[in-house]
């Protein structure tokens, strides 16, 4: 499965040098194909098409491919490429694997709710302060 991560790069610098083979083509005239070829019509709309239907493949197949993956059972952190049953099982344990970054999603909504607990029962005991002062 180490293929797929490096589909996920090297669809990255395809469409970078796509988009900039295509402003050259704009801006110039000209874009570079086994030498300098003047730019006509049909080549812009061909770049643009070939530069749509890899943005669109990345966005939508290669850019969801997770590059850790966590156990919830007994939190050991995987590489995407080091998990051999893609179904989210741990080799280790048999535990469900999940995205790590669902994971620290997860993690910082807990860590907001008992920051927002704690600074419930701080206004409470300043209040309380306040009031015993006066």
């Amino acid at each position: 499965m180490q293929y797929f991560i490096h589909v996920k790069y090297s669809m990255q610098i395809t469409i970078f040098v796509l988009f900039i083979e295509l402003l050259l083509s704009v801006f110039t005239g000209k874009y570079y194909f086994r030498g300098w070829v003047n730019v006509n019509f049909k080549s812009i709309l061909l770049l643009f098409f070939i530069f749509v239907i890899l943005a669109i493949y990345y966005f939508v197949k290669i850019k969801d491919i997770p590059d850790f993956m966590r156990c919830k059972k007994c939190h050991k952190v995987y590489n995407y490429v080091d998990v051999k049953d893609k179904d989210k099982i741990c080799p280790k344990c048999g535990g469900e694997l999940q995205d790590y970054k669902e994971f620290e999603k997860e993690e910082q909504e807990k860590k907001n709710k008992e920051f927002k607990r704690i600074d419930k029962i701080e206004k409470e005991l300043i209040e309380k302060y306040k009031k015993s002062k006066k």
